[in-house]
């Protein structure tokens, strides 16, 4: 499991905005052409195609400035990209100012977009960063006001008379009323966004250190695992070694019955050991987080699966019927994986097939993907646990 931690995600998320500003600047271009050439509205369009392209290079310096901070190192990634998130939004909240300024002003119904920055803020920064960025806008939007109403700045209308009344960014009481109305319920929406916020950004660090904790402990379980095999393997080894010295009859010849027993008891063994170095392999895999892959042979990998439960085959008189494809033979993964697959789907269609059953083992190659099928004629699985598989 991939551990996210709380710089990557904030990474991300300053990455995601640079995204969606890429599709605020083809929504902002192509509105200004559109209510410009079709809708037949005057608006300002040189002012707003240049107000595009500072929006592109703002982009352009983000993503410079994002690279740079991630390849720098001794640094505080999380404080740096959060400068960055800062950066961004102040240079946006600017913008936005200046495309108001030549699409109507506090006329413009569209004011209220200054909220999607707050909300972004209230998400990604705390609750006093939110509330500085918050003042800032309304700052912004409340300079551009006054300044239009004392006409210092010139006003541009959207001149769709049918729509909007352009005498209004005169009107004291409309002004006062829609920027009080705005910048209060701007106050409230932050204070629910950042309160929200900082449950989630608690809840997502507390979750990150969970999942450490578990691979910490996940850890020292493999470790313990891997220190008991280790034991097993070397004591099976030593009872493996003592067993061939009687198979080889260096103490003299054994009867029939003793040699069966004990070859039976050498071949179990040997089962044991190659169980045991099989534990390691995983385990070992488990603690350095790789898969050893290699070319390997499935029909081969198969036929040594078979014969691993061949004593038991026997003893059911159970017989196999191999339709393998040999185009897909020789196949690229972890060879401990494979084997214990197919050791688990071989010994369970024995022990769950009829005396003097058949277990049928198909391969074939698909398109994409390689079609594995191990059957047998046994009891089945009933109808209400179907549904479990």
């Amino acid at each position: 499991m991939k551990i996210i931690t709380r710089d990557q995600r904030l990474l991300a998320r300053a990455y995601w905005l640079v995204s969606h500003r890429w599709i605020a600047i083809v929504a902002l271009v192509a509105l200004t052409w559109l209510t410009g050439n079709l809708f037949d509205v005057e608006l300002q369009q040189k002012p707003l195609y240049l107000l595009s392209i500072a929006l592109i290079i703002e982009n352009l310096l983000t993503l410079w400035l994002l690279k740079v901070i991630t390849h720098r190192k001794k640094q505080n990634l999380y404080s740096s990209v959060r400068w960055a998130i800062y950066f961004q939004i102040i240079l946006d909240l600017i913008i936005l100012t200046g495309i108001l300024h030549f699409t109507g002003g506090i006329v413009n119904p569209f004011f209220f977009i200054y909220i999607f920055h707050m909300v972004i803020a209230s998400i990604l920064l705390s609750r006093i960063e939110a509330f500085i960025l918050t003042t800032l806008a309304l700052s912004l939007f409340g300079s551009l006001v006054y300044l239009e109403y004392q006409e210092i700045l010139p006003y541009y209308c959207l001149c769709a008379d049918e729509i909007i009344n352009h005498e209004l960014y005169k009107d004291p009481y409309y002004i006062t009323k829609t920027f009080g109305v705005f910048a209060f319920s701007s106050y409230i929406l932050v204070y629910l966004a950042t309160s929200i916020g900082h449950r989630l950004r608690s809840q997502e660090d507390r979750l990150t250190e969970a999942i450490i904790q578990l691979k910490k402990n996940d850890q020292i379980k493999n470790q313990y695992v891997l220190h008991i095999t280790h034991d097993i393997n070397s004591h099976l080894s030593a009872i493996q070694t003592s067993l061939s010295v009687l198979t080889s009859n260096v103490f003299g010849e054994l009867k029939d019955k003793q040699n069966e027993f004990l070859y039976r008891s050498y071949n179990r063994t040997q089962e044991l050991i190659k169980f045991a170095k099989d534990l390691l392999h995983l385990t070992r895999l488990r603690l350095s987080d790789e898969l050893d892959k290699q070319i390997l042979s499935l029909g081969n990998i198969i036929v040594e699966a078979i014969n691993y439960h061949n004593e038991l085959a026997e003893e059911k008189e159970i017989s196999f019927e191999l339709n393998l494809d040999e185009s897909i033979d020789k196949y690229y993964g972890n060879m401990v994986s494979f084997e214990s697959i197919f050791e688990n789907l071989i010994s369970n269609a024995i022990k769950y097939s009829n005396k003097k059953g058949t277990v049928s083992i198909y391969t074939k190659d698909k398109p994409k993907s390689i079609l594995i099928e191990v059957s047998d004629r046994g009891i089945g699985i009933p109808e209400v646990e179907l549904n479990n598989i």
